[in-house]
């Protein structure tokens, strides 16, 4: 059991490298693409697109429900529209984004005795599960001007979602991702900002399916945005 343990921690481990990685070369690519770019900016195209990884866990902050354990490791993609500029600047901000999860139901009473095969979904729930998180959000953010090169920030958001497998709080498949948050950036060059934020996250699926127990989860994200 220990070995298997230490085997998954490696894995995931592993897998979390490779999306760094993966994270670094998209940056690179994408500032060599704003810096080869001379031409007039058309309707569709962003102001500015930004790539951010976090790490998510039910027990952050005040959350702490006893019931069950998530954590979630988390990469976005983001593309910033414009709305407002002045004191305070207004975007509407897309970001796809994907989520590697690990759940586990620590409170096998949660599944109730009058449940249909209460039996089995205890035994398949109290299982540490991985789930795969496919997410496009789209939030509001409002930013200021603090100093010279840092902005503080609040969003707001939600989008669809689809989540790859069932536990005892949410069903497979389509569902819901509601988000908030506050962060600030602070510039590295006139086109490149460092981005930090933390974030509420809630998963639900609006009662079109049963359970709709609901996930949430605190979020601490790192990233990069770039002016294009």
């Amino acid at each position: 059991m220990i070995i298997q343990r230490q085997k998954r921690q490696k894995q995931l481990q592993n897998n979390l490298y490779k999306f760094l990685l993966i994270y670094f070369i998209l940056f690179l690519a994408l500032l060599n693409t704003s810096l080869l770019k001379a031409q007039k900016k058309c309707w569709y195209q962003p102001d500015k697109m930004g790539f951010i990884y976090g790490y998510g866990n039910q027990g952050g902050l005040f959350l702490d429900d006893k019931d069950y354990s998530y954590t979630s490791n988390i990469i976005k993609l983001q593309l910033f529209y414009p709305l407002r500029q002045g004191a305070f600047n207004l975007d509407l901000v897309f970001e796809p984004t994907l989520g590697f999860s690990k759940h586990q139901l620590l409170n096998f009473y949660f599944i109730q005795p009058s449940e249909p095969d209460y039996l089995a979904k205890r035994a398949e729930f109290t299982k540490s599960k991985r789930i795969t998180e496919y997410i496009l959000n789209t939030n509001l953010q409002l930013s200021h001007k603090i100093t010279k090169a840092i902005n503080a920030y609040i969003f707001v958001g939600l989008g669809p979602m689809i989540i790859s497998k069932r536990t005892e709080r949410l069903a497979k498949g389509f569902a819901f991702a509601d988000n908030i948050g506050l962060g600030f950036t602070s510039k590295i060059t006139t086109i490149l900002n460092f981005d930090i934020r933390a974030s509420l996250r809630h998963l639900s699926n609006a009662e079109l399916k049963h359970p709709n127990s609901g996930i949430n989860i605190a979020t601490l994200e790192l990233g990069m945005n770039l002016k294009l």
